[in-house]
């Protein structure tokens, strides 16, 4: 255990060089990611903010840059502990923060601009913790901030943490469907934003490839948001569903070339969250669809990128036939009418051999 403050009469840096024990302690704990050590990392990031504060930071950019990552891990931890009075300490400590940051010479070190743009977005993530009208609203303005401090660091030619702006975007897509009203279209349109940034890297980049996958699983609750919340624009839906179920498509592709390499397991839920999108969506709108869409994710003859073991999608698949199935003969005659019958027996004939082909796919998969 680290010692407490040294006597007011030690030299700054002997002081400290005791903050700086606190300090890898407390990210060493946050570090374990387990929930009953956040009261002690706590502890450590005050106990080293306690000493930092009596630093000369006024002469020294050194010191005040310190100052400022006790501000943040605080701020980071009382976020993750997500009471509403945590929450609420969380926003002013990323104000004091921000308020450290915006007196250092941003000029002349990119960390600078990068730790405030950062500040912005924690901020931001904390705020939206709160789940409140007010609080989501001031959520988007601090992302507002975070993207002026990384425009004005290109601006200014400094280097930007590649990763940074996808991430604001990706914070912002999945805020604007929880504002009330929530704005639909504009969460798509950031979610393409920020599949343009990531899509030449997620192939190889771990980060990109979680962000791509997400901003592609928010398009499609974008749109199933906006095919349940009436009036429906009829004139757009069927675009809205070929774009979500492609994004569905490639989404099986990327997660496809990442189990090769050891997917992550939030990888697998993020692709099965999405593959029932792809499902929901067209079982609604466009069951007559359903047998081409699911043969070409699941069966390997038909060019399916995954691997065998997707035991749980087949099942998925299999329920969504039958339900497509039994969809398509109540409707049938109301929709096609009795001059095009054939047309109806003609797809419930492909979503039967669709369902044929995958239970004999699953088989051949089992153990």
């Amino acid at each position: 255990m680290p010692p407490h403050s040294a006597p007011n009469e030690s030299s700054p840096d002997d002081r400290n060089a005791v903050a700086k024990v606190w300090m890898k302690r407390g990210i060493a704990l946050l570090s374990a990611n387990n929930p009953a050590v956040l009261p002690d990392a706590l502890n450590c990031f005050e106990q080293a903010l306690a000493i930092r504060r009596e630093l000369p930071f006024e002469e020294s950019s050194w010191f005040r840059w310190l100052l400022t990552a006790c501000w943040m891990n605080r701020g980071d931890v009382l976020t993750r502990l997500g009471n509403p009075a945590d929450l609420a300490a969380a926003v002013k400590s990323f104000d004091e923060a921000i308020f450290h940051l915006q007196k250092l010479p941003l000029e002349e070190d990119s960390q600078y601009r990068g730790r405030l743009a950062l500040a912005w977005m924690n901020r931001s993530l904390a705020l939206r913790a709160q789940a409140t009208p007010e609080s989501l609203h001031a959520a988007l303005l601090s992302l507002d901030h975070c993207k002026t401090v990384i425009e004005q660091s290109v601006t200014a030619k400094l280097p930007v943490n590649a990763a940074l702006l996808p991430t604001l975007l990706i914070n912002r897509s999945a805020l604007l469907l929880e504002v009330t009203p929530p704005r639909m279209l504009e969460a798509m349109q950031v979610a393409e934003e920020t599949l343009l940034l990531c899509q030449p890297t997620e192939p190889l980049n771990l980060q990109g490839a979680e962000i791509g996958l997400k901003a592609r699983h928010i398009f499609c609750h974008a749109v199933a948001m906006l095919l349940e919340s009436p009036p429906v624009d009829t004139s757009r839906a069927d675009d809205w569903i070929i774009q979500a179920t492609d994004k569905v498509d490639e989404a099986m592709h990327l997660t496809a070339r990442w189990e090769k390499q050891g997917m992550p397991d939030h990888f697998s839920a993020l692709r099965h969250e999405l593959f029932r999108y792809g499902c929901n969506l067209l079982l609604a709108y466009q069951p007559h669809f359903m047998a081409e869409f699911l043969l070409d994710v699941l069966d390997p003859e038909q060019g399916s990128p995954l691997l065998a073991k997707t035991d749980d999608l087949y099942q998925v698949g299999l329920q969504s036939l039958d339900l497509a199935a039994s969809e398509m003969r109540r409707r049938g005659p109301l929709d096609l009418g009795l001059q095009k019958m054939d047309r109806l027996i003609e797809v419930l004939e492909s979503l039967s051999q669709a369902a044929e082909r995958i239970k004999k796919r699953s088989a051949l998969t089992s153990p």
